[in-house]
């Protein structure tokens, strides 16, 4: 499975009970599904504050307490800074059961989709040459793979 995490874009919102809060634009890519997600920075300091039981290094922004927090400079900063932060999350092997919780991904869908795949590894190990990781899944979806193992 291929897991991209990005954060391209922020935007500021406002409401009559809280003052001007920020929400990221996460976009989840696993193989061709695509998710999209808008989180605010505390939700993301609840996840490294989780994560940081085992993985004490994650690089994480510290939160901002004296200036001015709704700055369009510190805002991108911090937008680069939790790309980075969910980068090297996903990146973690096995990825942490969390990170699926937090970008509020089912993974019994994905389990779903792959399941088969393991069975057909079983095609590999017929052929001389590596087969390519797409044919395996092209299998898996029906297509019929051509005798040139």
């Amino acid at each position: 499975m291929r897991i991209s995490i990005r954060i391209p874009s922020w935007y500021t919102k406002t409401s009559e009970r809280e003052k001007a809060f920020t929400q990221y634009e996460v976009q989840i890519q696993l193989d061709e599904d695509h998710y999209t997600r808008k989180l605010r920075y505390s939700t993301f300091r609840d996840l490294h504050k989780k994560l940081s039981v085992k993985h004490k290094n994650l690089p994480f922004p510290h939160r901002r307490i004296v200036a001015n927090n709704q700055h369009p400079r510190f805002i991108e900063s911090r937008r680069v800074a939790l790309e980075e932060f969910l980068c090297e999350v996903a990146s973690l092997q096995p990825i942490p059961g969390i990170l699926w919780t937090f970008l509020e991904i089912d993974t019994s869908e994905i389990k779903k989709k792959n399941s088969k795949l393991p069975d057909m590894m079983a095609v590999k190990e017929q052929c001389s040459s590596p087969v390519p990781v797409s044919v395996i899944r092209g299998v898996c979806s029906g297509i019929r793979i051509p005798n040139t193992c």
